[in-house]
């Protein structure tokens, strides 16, 4: 250890001896105090030909000059303007404002996340923030925050989930690019669809979100942000990454102009990932992480006519199979084999094919805009859990055209407007042992959804001192017959130069998707019991309502300077309350999966289902290039299950986080470091369940992880560990040794499956 030390110590001196270098970001903050990157600006020092421009995080990295300490800005549509850099300061904050001049100039942190200026409570996770883990695809992106739960659903599938605000993903809107993305059949495995290197950014907003966006975000609403050729300044993107569980991963971007005007260019984002060893550490004879065979394929373009039309159009094709369960299990034999043998397994092929447009029409008015949003999404699925086959096909369609101005005195009003609509096709097949009350050999269920919206969102803005915002929409669902009302309201209350209040209430509606959005109960021997289907051979969907809910929150955030940049702390709160939501009962029968409506009230009469949220986070700079943030997360969620009003099972009311991260000059060296703490939690009343088959009492346990990068020119090596404090739930499968039995249950899962990660990995920039 002490070598070690040495080591350390030594490297952190010979970096602290590098020649000066000034390193810092721009941003611009329009009339209406939106925030953005910008990327392209030019900085150069004055009378000299050193100069830099920003990167596609809006960072920039420049030598000091030894002539002049006179830094010259340049940006399009800003006015050049030059800035006084005393020779001690090593970075710099350049904030422009649309009055065309550098509004503040200030030191500043190496951003991995802040919180964004707009109306709506965002958490912005950046490219450098991406980058503190090895960050294979969107399940892993938030390791660094507290609003967001990642869990894995069961111990076969290699499935994770998200939760915010105690609510299950499903009720939190995830989008790509301000389009829905991950929705329907892509419920369960989506987050594993999203590489972690295509991604420039990942806005975190906790509530109900803006309206123009859908009526579907409940407990909050994640935007991804990819890469994109415009501002993309990396001509060739590489990175290689493998782990200690055999797993190994690919990723190539590349990015050119078309023609000779500027006006075009391209993108292509590739991604594989194989699994390609078998592992089963707790010796159950299960798979601990299943086989999964990944590509992922993207050809994006941006283009644009200056003063009147830009747009962005990208097509993707993914293909995964993913093989888990005992570990003799022979993918490539049939149902009957398999059971023949008396080996379980589970198999699922996904081919995935998404095509979006967007383009935006700037109309007489300086401030007047037409934008359009078409997308197209088919879906396959073809699955085999034990003895279980299951099918599932989507086609999915999406339109959203919007009209926006600003006007009044001071432009401070502005208003978005437009209509949008949604068709979804699903059909899935199921074997009859999932429809314990229906008749039928085999079950094909069908749901056509066509959903036309309106909507209008008015903000009104008092410079920099009050945003209100008060949205609507009205959108009305073929299949149900139903008019969904959604009002919304955002208002923002700058108190102080440093100090903000934030308040949000509305409403939100989803159509459930019983099945594919909990495919992790198929591995286990429960039955799937729909309490309100209606008929023989009815749409099981037909007698479960659309889910609604209420959902109001506040917010409070406060920064301050400290010696090495910017210091925010931030507190909320947040209260979800649900009329009608589609239960998912495991307290009722044991072998059972008993599916029905809430029949809840606003009123409280009825049967009830809510949340309580509460987070506070301290973000804090004490010296330069180092990070330290503690967060602390506070869930009460509670739900009428088995006709009693309880702890919704499988969630954690607490959870804690302490994060450190540090840079040394010109980041030659990283270094990160998140430890987790997790609370105990209820799980489903298997009590009648013999001792032996019940599952293992939640305890409270930590999650360690830690990563090194090394930067040598254009190249980042880096090395890590997950769950390097060794925490696992013993025996997480349920009577493993006999998975045809009535007890098997693979999904019951309060804490990691598997113990110490190790990985290691390279990235390689061409600019």
């Amino acid at each position: 250890m002490k070598k070690i030390s040495i080591i350390i110590t030594l490297i952190f001196f010979l970096c602290q001896l590098s020649a000066q270098e000034l390193t810092g970001y721009v941003k611009e903050i329009d009339d209406n105090q939106q925030e953005s990157l910008i990327i392209g600006a030019i900085l150069q020092w004055k009378g000299t030909d050193l100069g830099t421009t920003t990167n596609a995080e809006g960072q920039f990295s420049l030598a000091r000059s030894t002539k002049t300490d006179t830094l010259l800005v340049i940006y399009q549509a800003y006015d050049n303007d030059t800035i006084y850099v005393p020779k001690d300061q090593k970075e710099l904050n350049i904030v422009l404002s649309s009055a065309h001049n550098l509004a503040a100039v200030n030191v500043s942190a190496h951003d991995g996340s802040y919180v964004s200026v707009k109306p709506i409570l965002t958490t912005v996770i950046t490219t450098q923030g991406l980058r503190k883990a090895a960050c294979c695809n969107l399940a892993e992106s938030f390791e660094s925050t507290v609003a967001v739960d990642v869990e894995y659903s069961d111990a076969v599938t290699g499935a994770k989930q998200i939760s915010m605000l105690g609510l299950a993903g499903i009720y939190s809107q995830i989008l790509l690019e301000n389009v829905p993305f991950v929705r329907l059949l892509s419920n369960q495995f989506g987050l594993g669809f999203v590489p972690g290197t295509w991604m420039e950014s990942i806005s975190v907003s906790k509530g109900v979100a803006s309206v123009t966006n859908g009526y579907e975000a409940i407990s909050g609403q994640i935007d991804v942000e990819y890469k994109k050729p415009e501002t993309n300044r990396e001509r060739l993107f590489v990175n290689l990454f493998g782990n200690t569980m055999g797993k190994g991963e690919f990723n190539l971007n590349s990015r050119f102009n078309v023609g000779k005007s500027g006006h075009a260019s391209s993108m292509i984002l590739a991604h594989g990932e194989g699994q390609f060893a078998k592992v089963d550490m707790n010796k159950d004879g299960f798979l601990d992480v299943p086989q999964n065979y990944q590509i992922n394929l993207m050809n994006r373009w941006d283009y644009d006519v200056p003063g009147k039309f830009e747009g962005r159009t990208w097509i993707s094709y993914l293909f995964e199979d993913r093989i888990g369960g005992q570990m003799h299990f022979d993918p490539k034999k049939s149902i009957g084999e398999t059971l023949s043998e008396g080996l379980w397994g589970m198999r699922i092929k996904t081919n995935k094919l998404d095509v979006t447009t967007k383009n935006g029409f700037l109309l007489a008015g300086e401030h007047e805009s037409i934008g359009t949003i078409l997308s197209f999404t088919f879906h396959d699925n073809v699955s085999q859990f034990g003895d279980r086959p299951y099918k599932g096909r989507q086609i999915s369609g999406y339109a959203n055209i919007l009209y926006s101005n600003r006007f009044g005195a001071k432009e401070r009003s502005k208003l978005t407007a437009g209509a949008s609509f949604q068709m979804d096709f699903v059909n899935e097949f199921l074997s009859t042992r999932l429809l314990a009350n229906q008749a039928a050999a085999s079950q094909d269920i069908k749901r056509n959804e066509l959903v036309p919206g309106i909507f209008a969102e008015y903000s009104y803005s008092i410079e920099d001192k009050l945003v209100v915002m008060p949205g609507i929409r009205l959108d009305y669902n073929v299949a149900y017959n139903k008019l969904f009302w959604t009002p919304r309201l955002h208002i923002k209350w700058q108190a102080g130069k440093n100090s903000s209040f934030r308040f949000s209430a509305g409403k939100g509606y989803r159509v459930s998707n019983v099945i594919t959005e909990n495919q992790s109960l198929l591995i286990s021997n429960r039955d799937f019991v729909f309490d309100d289907a209606q008929g023989d051979k009815a749409d099981l969907n037909k007698g479960l309502l659309p889910e609604e809910a209420y959902n109001a929150g506040v917010s409070f955030v406060q920064s301050f300077d400290m010696p090495g940049g910017k210091s925010t702390f931030s507190i909320d709160y947040y209260y979800t309350h649900f009329i009608n939501q589609t239960i998912i009962d495991l307290d009722q029968d044991i072998h059972g999966i008993h599916v029905y409506n809430l029949n809840g009230s606003f009123n409280g009469k009825g049967n009830k289902s809510y949340s309580h949220s509460a987070q506070a986070e301290l973000i804090l700079n004490p010296i330069q290039r180092f990070e330290i943030i503690l967060a602390y997360r506070y869930n009460l969620v509670k739900q009428t299950t088995n006709h009693i009003l309880q702890d919704k099972a499988l969630t954690s009311p607490h959870k804690a986080l302490i994060s450190l991260s540090y840079a040394t000059k010109y980041d030659k060296w990283k270094f990160n470091v998140s430890l987790q703490y997790h609370s105990k939690m209820r799980l489903p009343d298997m009590s009648s369940n013999p001792i032996e088959y019940q599952p293992t009492p939640s305890k409270g346990y930590f999650m360690l992880n830690a990563q090194i990068t090394k930067k040598y020119k254009a190249w980042e090596f880096y090395i890590g560990g997950e769950n390097l404090a060794n925490q696992k739930q013993a025996n997480p499968i349920i009577s493993a040794d006999n998975p045809y039995g009535e007890y098997f249950d693979a999904s019951i899962i309060h804490s990691p499956i598997s113990g110490i990660m190790g990985y290691i990995g390279f990235r390689y920039s061409m600019k």
